[in-house]
């Protein structure tokens, strides 16, 4: 009887404390910032390709694996023009390539397809993960 008691009474501080925790995580600054800004994510036309540039914050990463230009869910292929991938090895998804501070590649421009998306993933090195983003092109 006492150990079980003993196991109850762990269990209601264990959540007091990890409540306790969650509420002091939520107060201070963290330091997330919104993928937008972790990422900053510009285009350029030039010569009838688009190139995609990301700025990628000190702190965060892209997965390369996660970068995929899309219309109507048909993959388009692009190419990369500028970025160093680094080999990562990520709680998630193991052995994996992340990208840090910027990363270029160009695609067609094509007017008559609208409905072209870029889409990517990355995560801050603070251990927060940003959902997939994705962004229309035209």
């Amino acid at each position: 009887m006492k150990q079980v008691l003993l196991i109850i009474i762990t269990i209601v501080t264990s959540f007091g404390m990890l409540a306790e925790k969650s509420v002091l995580f939520l107060e201070e600054n963290n330091g997330i910032v919104s993928a937008e800004e972790a990422f900053d994510l510009s285009f350029l036309k030039k010569d009838g390709n688009i190139i995609a540039i990301w700025n990628i914050k000190e702190d965060c990463y892209l997965y390369q694996s996660s970068i995929s230009v899309k219309h109507n869910d048909n993959e388009i292929g692009f190419k990369k023009l500028e970025g160093n991938v680094l080999d990562h090895e990520d709680e998630f998804f193991g052995k994996t390539k992340i990208i840090k501070n910027s990363y270029k590649i160009s695609f067609k421009y094509m007017p008559e397809k609208k409905g072209t998306k870029i889409y990517y993933q990355g995560c801050s090195e603070k251990g927060f993960c940003y959902p997939v983003q994705s962004f229309n092109i035209n």
